[in-house]
């Protein structure tokens, strides 16, 4: 009698999976997703803004992988110095969005942040460019396309 065996579908492609594999993913698509994961965390260290669509991918990783990225850039940005408002935004998002608790992370690694204050000065100029949001306080350049904002 033939065994009628179950074959899990890659969450991103809807391949078929091994059965003994232990992931959600096709390995071409667990590359492309790890590849995307350290893009993400270049981007946060660089650019020091997080968008929508990073935390959508952020979301196909587990939850461990999440923590370890919020302890590498908190120590990063911790050797500059204070946080600045940027980073403690980052942060703070990658707090609630994740419930990332004190327990998980430490309680020394839990950054507070009045998200009031950042709205405040934050004056979002557009690059005529690339049509990119940038911060004019922060660049002189748009840091996506280059373009001189003075």
């Amino acid at each position: 009698m033939a065994e009628n065996k179950i074959m899990e579908k890659c969450a991103e492609c809807g391949k078929d999976i091994p059965d003994n594999s232990d992931s959600q993913y096709c390995s071409k698509c667990d590359a492309m997703l790890d590849k995307k994961f350290s893009s993400i965390e270049a981007n946060l260290l660089v650019f020091k803004e997080i968008t929508d669509a990073e935390i959508e991918t952020l979301n196909k990783f587990a939850k461990e992988d999440v923590i370890e990225l919020y302890l590498k850039l908190h120590d990063s940005f911790k050797e500059d110095g204070i946080f600045d408002q940027y980073e403690s935004a980052i942060l703070n998002k990658l707090q609630k969005v994740f419930e990332i608790t004190e327990k998980e992370i430490g309680s020394d690694k839990v950054v507070k942040f009045d998200e009031a204050l950042i709205v405040k000065k934050q004056k979002k100029l557009e690059c005529i460019k690339c049509r990119k949001p940038v911060l004019k306080e922060d660049f002189l350049f748009c840091p996506y396309c280059g373009f001189s904002l003075e």
